[in-house]
Formats: C-alpha cells, structure tokens, sequence
C-alpha cells in the first residue's frame, strides 16, 4: 500500500471489497505496516454549509467514518458503506476483515472479478490499472459492454494514457517534474469516480474522488463511457488543470481544453465548439479588445479551439527536437497535430530545459509574470510566432466590473503592456495565418 503519488487527484484509497453492514461491528487488523493504517467507511458526505440544499437531503449529510488502525480494531459505524484502507507506507501491507460482507469487485490487476456482481452488498466497484469507479452493482453488468467489465476498465486506462499524455507526462515513479499521474511503477495510486444519490454540490463535481449524482440503482449500464463523455472529462480536468492555461476566468475552461482534446482524438472533431466558433471573429470583433471578459465559458473555450485550429498548420512539434519526438506529440494523425503546441507549452513550464532546440531563455518557465501575461508570452515562444495580437483581442484573465449607476461595464484587462513588450523584443514575426479569422475547425473521419 505504498503511497507513490505523483498528483493529489490520484490518491492511494484501497477498495477492499467489502461492505460495512450498519450497527454491526467488525474487526480490521494489520501487520507489515511501517505506519497506521486508515480505515475509511463509506464515500458519501455531503456537507455543504447551503441551508437550501441541506433542507432537501434525504439522508444525513456525513457519513463517511475514518478509524486509525495500529493492530488490530473492532469497529462499529451507524450508516454502513464500502470500506477502503490506506497509509501504512510499506509495499506489503496485510489486511484482515471480519464481520463485514462481500460487495461486488472486478480488479483488471487481479485478472477479473475478485467478488461476484451477485454479492450481496448494493455497491460495487471496477478497479482498472488507473481508475477506481464506484456504482450500484446491477451497473457492474455493462450491458453496452456486452457484459465485459474489462472493455470498460480498458477505456478508464486509455483516458488515464490520453491524460498524461495532454499534459506532457511520461515519467514513471522515480521521476521529478514529468511523471505521470497515474502509471503502472505506481499500482496503489489511481483516480476515483463515485456515482451518488447526492453529492455536496452540482450534478457532479471535481476531488478525490470525483463525485456524480447520476444515480441508477436498477441501470444494467455504467452510466459513464469513459472516451466519450464530456461529464468525466471535465471533472477530471478540473483536478488536472495546469499552468500556463488556467488565468484568471478560465475555472470552467481550462479543464474543457482537456475534453476539446479528447473529443478531438477519439470523435474526429471538437463537437463542443463547432458551432460557436463559426461566429467567433465577428464576437471578438464586435468586443473591441474585451472578448474574454464579455463571454462566458463557452466563448472563452472558443479561445483556445482557434488557438488548437492555429496550431495545426503553423506550428511544427519537431523544430523543437534534436532527435526522436517523444511519444506523447502527435506527428502523423491529421487534427491531432495542433495539440503538441499545448503539450509543449505545459512542458516548457515545468522544465527550465530538456535537451531542446531551445531558442535562447525558456520564455514559459518561471518569468515572473502575471498568468495571462504568462499564457501570451508563452504561446507565442512555443509557437515562434508574435501572438500578442490575437491575445489582446481576446484579453485572457480580463474582468468587467458594473459599477451602480454605470450603463457599461468596467473592463479590467488581463493582458499588459509589460507582457506585449516582452513579446516585441522577441522579435518574433507576425503570424501568416490570423488566428483571428479562424471560424471552422478540423474535422477527419473516423475508422
């Protein structure tokens, strides 16, 4: 139960496979471990503070029990729940259950199903290399799968690989700025998807574990699939949203880069923007300089689709590289080529430097500026091209302000001279291609 955690959203809770029955005590005991063990009973709190929401529960807010075991403990827990175990900080940790009872659990490490769908808890689980998903076990029969949990649990793998591979990730345990977060050099370590009969806010939101209230207690199906659904590749992208996209009103933006870019490789196409991007140069037009702070998220993600459309013909991944393109850039798949453009912009601001074609100073990596200053300089480095036209159109991170008695906003910009100067001595040439004008995205067609 070694703790290799490379990123707090992929956390090293154990699922046990057993259910804790309510009022009825049960022994847990440990031995190999180098720590205390916790003991988690049930993921299910839902403790808000929102006198409204909590009004409308139908069952208490906080549920979840935890216990600190050092031996061996006789528990008793007043709701009931799957229980999970964790710490311990050793590779051979023993843990023993009695008075519990079996709850549903298909674990791809352990070949397959380690308790029938037919146990008797009302919940089960799938454990994949990477994910640990969590739902009423008539789910568990994966009707659209044909009843093959594995086909299932492969695609939480391949969305946990695409991930990774978005943000530049290719290191395994061991390494430093670059690792992965999750991978098989960390097997203890994986991200979580609880389905609910409510959760504390929204119909689903970001954590560990992220939580959805889509639930289905006599759905034969999983509710999610896992390449092609917008709901888990937002909340997953909130966990994983990373510098130098996420500036200031981007909280429900950054992450849908990550969901643009599955929908992209796994759809053909960016479904989500293929109709606003069609008016997007006569919207930024018309704003005069403030389009950011005048749109909402979904104009704002149209930002970053032309940004992606930009890429696809002007920026080459292997100036960059002296020798092979690493594994995670796309060079061949036409629609997916813009993409290396984000993955080297996440890259260059973790590392200082990594045996690229660098020209001069890594301009992403720690320059001091503000974050929209940040993302500008940083696009237009990577790209080798002078964007601070397209970023002042846009003016990422700007705000507006309505004052009493005003009948315009206040616009606060985002984007600052200092960051345009710094651009300017660059002395980086104008694009040839407007991003601006860009109305239509890449579209191939899928085997």
């Amino acid at each position: 139960m070694a703790n290799y955690s490379a990123v707090w959203y992929a956390g090293n809770r154990q699922p046990t496979g057993q259910w804790a029955v309510a009022h009825q005590p049960f022994t847990v005991s440990v031995s190999g471990h180098k720590t205390p063990v916790t003991v988690t009973v049930a993921l299910h709190d839902d403790l808000t503070g929102r006198e409204k929401h909590e009004l409308a529960l139908s069952r208490p807010p906080r549920m979840q029990k935890s216990f600190t075991v050092q031996s061996s403990e006789t528990i008793t827990v007043p709701y009931g729940g799957l229980i999970y175990v964790s710490g311990g900080n050793s590779e051979a940790v023993t843990v023993s259950l009695n008075g519990t009872v079996d709850a549903p659990l298909f674990d791809s490490q352990q070949g397959g199903w380690v308790n029938a769908i037919t146990s008797p808890a009302p919940i089960g689980e799938v454990v994949s290399h990477s994910f640990v998903y969590t739902a009423p076990k008539n789910n568990l029969k994966a009707n659209r799968y044909g009843g093959d949990v594995s086909l299932f649990a492969a695609e939480l793998d391949q969305f946990a690989d695409d991930l990774n591979d978005f943000y530049a990730r290719d290191e395994a345990f061991g390494g430093k700025n670059n690792r992965k977060a999750t991978d098989r050099s960390m097997p203890n370590n994986r991200h979580h998807f609880v389905n609910d009969v409510a959760i504390s806010i929204g119909a689903a939101h970001s954590g560990y574990p992220v939580m959805n209230g889509s639930f289905n207690a006599q759905g034969t199906d999983f509710n999610t699939t896992p390449l092609n659904d917008w709901l888990l590749w937002h909340e997953v992208g909130h966990n994983a949203a990373e510098a130098p996209f996420n500036v200031t009103g981007a909280t429900e933006v950054v992450n849908n880069i990550l969901a643009l870019y599955m929908q992209d490789k796994h759809l053909g196409k960016m479904t989500r923007v293929e109709q606003d991007i069609r008016i997007a140069p006569t919207f930024v037009a018309a704003e005069h300089g403030h389009a950011w702070a005048a749109g909402g998220a979904g104009e704002r993600l149209v930002m970053f689709a032309q940004l992606k459309e930009w890429a696809e013909t002007e920026f080459d991944i292997t100036q960059w590289y002296q020798n092979d393109v690493p594994a995670y850039y796309e060079t061949e798949t036409i629609g997916m080529q813009g993409w290396n453009m984000f993955k080297l912009m996440h890259r260059l601001t973790r590392n200082a430097s990594e045996g690229l074609v660098v020209a001069g100073e890594n301009k992403c990596y720690d320059q001091g500026l503000s974050q929209s200053d940040a993302l500008m300089v940083c696009a237009s480095y990577v790209a080798k091209t002078d964007l601070s036209g397209f970023f002042e159109a846009w003016d990422p991170g700007s705000t507006a302000q309505i004052y009493p008695g005003a009948d315009k906003p206040v616009y606060i910009p985002g984007i600052s001279q200092k960051g345009v100067n710094l651009v300017k001595g660059m002395n980086l040439p104008k694009p040839d291609l407007d991003p601006l004008k860009i109305n239509s995205i890449t579209v191939r067609q899928m085997m």
